[in-house]
């Protein structure tokens, strides 16, 4: 199945359904169902540290104060689009769902795909992430 590495705590946003799209600067073709992956770095407490609109959004998300799962599968969606971020597009996201677009990078030229049914896991699977859309071979 097709994988996706993001770093905590946005995977965790992904697949508690707080964020319904993973900004990246490259496109994909692939739809159906995606397993999202936690990266081994855990940059919850420097956000919320650093970056106040990003911590205000992720505190009303309800994103955990105690460690979370990393190094692991955590859960998985469907990715249902891929749309290219132009200026309108960039506009409307900030103005109608401020959260989201705080949550991600939403620079023109950038895609946003587009993730809907997500799925967290009750046991995350411990795995090693990689770069860009991957197969994990492992159980599930």
């Amino acid at each position: 199945m097709k994988a996706i590495t993001v770093l905590q705590p946005w995977a965790w946003l992904l697949v508690s359904g707080k964020k319904r799209c993973e900004t990246r600067p490259w496109k994909t073709d692939y739809r159906g169902e995606i397993l999202i992956h936690a990266g081994k770095k855990d940059m919850t407490s420097t956000v919320m540290q650093q970056t106040f609109f990003e911590a205000k959004c992720m505190k009303r998300a309800g994103v955990p104060s105690a460690e979370i799962a990393t190094g692991a599968v955590i859960g998985k969606a469907v990715l249902v689009n891929c749309v290219q971020i132009d200026e309108t597009m960039r506009e409307l996201i900030r103005k109608q769902h401020f959260d989201e677009y705080a949550l991600g990078c939403y620079s023109p030229g950038r895609y946003a795909w587009v993730l809907e049914n997500p799925q967290m896991f009750k046991n995350p699977i411990p795995a090693s992430g990689k770069l860009g859309l991957w197969d994990f071979d492992g159980n599930l």
